[in-house]
């Protein structure tokens, strides 16, 4: 899927039960297919918003919340994720599917213009003695001695 300048991607489908609790799964992020619950709850200030609790069926733990939002006057979810095999907590968004009665999670990468090429550094000239040089190789593919 394509928004705008950022590519979206559909990463978890989900439908509401009579109860409003939301039953779906979530893929697409190297972890394989997780059944994960959107189950309401109401904040001490009275505001709604929802758990989300993966593997309801075996361990059922809590993998993040989502909370309503607004935006042009399009209704939606801002949901959190977070988990220890995850390096950062991923944002992702829950809006109504337009052709169903289904839910779609999707996702965006927030920084699509950084170039993701690392540095690495490359020992070369390795000698038995303390005296060894590396290089450090630069995004643009140069290499860069350092003493």
């Amino acid at each position: 899927m394509k928004n705008g300048r950022k590519n979206t991607i559909r990463i978890g489908t989900f439908a509401a039960d009579k109860k409003g609790v939301m039953h779906g799964k979530i893929y697409g992020l190297g972890l394989g297919v997780t059944p994960v619950l959107f189950e309401p709850q109401t904040s001490k200030d009275g505001k709604s918003y929802f758990r989300l609790i993966a593997d309801p069926a075996k361990e059922a733990y809590e993998i993040g919340a989502a909370f309503p939002r607004d935006k042009d006057g399009m209704a939606y979810h801002s949901v959190s994720i977070d988990s220890p095999v995850l390096p950062a907590p991923i944002s992702a968004a829950l809006f109504p599917d337009k052709e169903s009665n289904t839910f779609n999670l999707v996702w965006n990468r927030q920084d699509g213009e950084r170039d993701l090429r690392a540095e690495a550094t490359v020992n070369v000239n390795v000698q038995p003695q303390h005296q060894t040089q590396t290089q450090t190789r630069r995004p643009n593919g140069q290499q860069q001695p350092t003493p």
